[in-house]
């Protein structure tokens, strides 16, 4: 049995930082993110990625009142 596995352990990381890095030099340059916001993820992508909504209903559930009592 055999595997074929590429790994990449900085890649992902050197490409966020250049976005991180052009996009602040966007801002100091322009003094808005306005220019940048075609570029960016929706709010609902990133929340789609993170599966925000699983973790904000477990979250919401520490919080809900025992009805137990």
């Amino acid at each position: 049995m055999g595997y074929s596995l590429v790994l990449y352990p900085v890649t992902l990381l050197r490409l966020a930082m250049r976005s991180v890095q052009d996009g602040l030099d966007e801002i100091k340059r322009a003094r808005s993110q306005r220019g940048l916001i075609a570029r960016m993820q929706t709010r609902q992508e990133l929340y789609d990625i993170l599966a925000y909504a699983d973790y904000d209903r477990r979250d919401q559930s520490y919080f809900q009142p025992d009805k137990a009592k």
